[in-house]
């Protein structure tokens, strides 16, 4: 018997999550489901700037548009415009391990845009000639945390956080992207199954087209000299007639498409992916180690089976130690309701015995004479003993030398010291008024502070 990785993770996968679009201008959102087309978008109404300045109430905002959609999915996939983001392209150095480009791109991020106040985010580039680079975002922390208390409002939690790059992904190919919004234009550069560099330009003027042209050839010439000879491709997203098509012709743009850009918005693209377990490129969010799929994998061979049933057994013995336990107890229980009226005319009975019988001691008589003793000392520690003896009462009679030893009451005599006769005067009365004390007698008192005494009584506990 072998297990099935892939149903166990399929049953362990989001089968849905929330695209939320934040573009330039207008924020979108939609539900997108593994192996269906996603909802028609419903725009919010807000602009990326009324986010910012009051996430609260956007987060409102969020919550009512999903509600009156029906969606209750509430784990989603967010995509932020480049405009939010400050953008930079470096080196990667040669041989760097994974767990080390973290650091690399903190040191790269201080060093570029002088704070570190920053969460960062990356995608990775070939060069033609196997170069390896990385285009570096970097989100300020006020703009994520506003986005998070959004988020919170609207009880969503966030699976991935990445910018909106509409289309943009997986183009081995250099390829110029023109993400037009209402007055300003995402140019984004994909080559070597990267993003090598992005930039938001003024949406050109119909009367000064030269603008635009010499912005974008300061664009161009930012790139890698091996990825801007073989940039021909041009892609506009968006608006038509924003972008004019003879310019780009005579900048040399041979292959030009006009698309209406991703149903949903950039999220959706990035919540397939999230879907199909895919890294999403500029994924500011930590990814969680899932480890699960190893430890299953592990458990996959015949020893790994045995431990699994040994931890099996180990967990279920307790509970069903448990579940014999409590059958026990409900059975005592039972019993207990059945006996419990008897057991209750039988205590009435003894209660009734001790009331009528002297003789019989509900507790050990010594303790209770110390308890009485021990109640008449000052609080204030004016008074200390130096020793207790407890002993039977011995009746002298004055007819004759017959002696009589009482069976119930007992004679305590006490040494001791205390710091003034005020307080021996004290423990003194206090114990004459204990009841059952009697022939209370002062034996011996000598010094002056400490003052050094003795005493005598008789002790004979009362029964109710």
């Amino acid at each position: 018997m072998t297990l099935d990785l892939s149903q166990l993770k399929k049953r362990f996968q989001s089968d849905s999550v929330v695209a939320l679009t934040i573009d330039a201008d207008r924020i979108l959102v939609s539900r997108v489901q593994r192996d269906h087309a996603p909802t028609p978008p419903i725009s919010l109404g807000i602009t990326p700037g009324v986010l910012l300045e009051n996430p609260i109430q956007a987060g409102a905002t969020l919550a009512t548009a999903l509600e009156s959609a029906g969606i209750r999915e509430r784990r989603c996939v967010v995509c932020v415009p480049p405009t939010w983001t400050l953008l930079t392209s470096v080196d990667l150095p040669e041989a760097i391990a994974q767990a080390e480009l973290h650091g690399y791109f903190e040191l790269r991020a201080e060093r570029e845009f002088s704070t570190s106040d920053l969460r960062l985010a990356h995608s990775p580039y070939s060069l033609p000639d196997g170069k390896q680079r990385a285009t570096l975002a970097a989100l300020p922390i006020p703009r994520m945390e506003a986005l998070d208390k959004m988020l919170k409002a609207a009880h969503c939690h966030p699976l991935s956080i990445s910018l909106a790059l509409d289309g943009c992904f997986s183009k081995a190919e250099p390829v110029l992207h023109f993400l037009v919004h209402t007055e300003q234009t995402d140019v984004v550069i994909s080559s070597g199954g990267g993003i090598a560099a992005i930039r938001s330009l003024p949406n050109p003027s119909s009367s000064d087209p030269a603008a635009f042209t010499r912005e974008m050839r300061i664009t161009l010439g930012r790139l890698p000299e091996s990825i801007r000879q073989r940039v021909q491709t041009a892609r506009i997203v968006g608006p038509q007639d924003v972008i004019p098509l003879e310019v780009l012709r005579n900048m040399g743009f041979a292959n030009l498409s006009e698309e209406s850009g991703t149903p949903g918005g950039a999220a959706t693209e990035c919540a397939e992916l999230v879907l199909r377990e895919q890294p999403v490129p500029f994924e500011f969010i930590v990814p969680e180690v899932k480890r699960w799929p190893a430890m299953l994998e592990r458990f996959n061979t015949k020893r790994g089976r045995q431990i699994a049933a040994a931890a099996a057994a180990l967990i279920l013995l307790p509970v069903l130690a448990f579940i014999i336990g409590s059958s026990r107890e409900r059975h005592y229980n039972a019993e207990w309701n059945r006996i419990k009226n008897t057991v209750a005319d039988l205590e009435n009975v003894q209660q009734k015995t001790r009331k009528f019988r002297s003789w019989f001691e509900p507790g050990p008589e010594k303790l209770q004479a110390l308890k009485t003793l021990i109640s008449a000392f000052p609080d204030r520690g004016d008074v200390w003993t130096r020793s207790v003896q407890i002993t039977a009462f011995i009746d002298k009679s004055d007819a004759g030398s017959r002696v009589v030893q009482s069976s119930t009451a007992s004679s305590v005599t006490v040494s001791g010291f205390a710091r003034s006769n005020s307080a021996l005067m004290g423990l003194q009365d206090g114990l004459s008024k204990q009841p059952g004390v009697t022939a209370l007698k002062m034996k011996q008192i000598r010094g002056n502070n400490p003052i050094q005494f003795t005493l005598t009584f008789k002790w004979e506990p009362k029964h109710d």
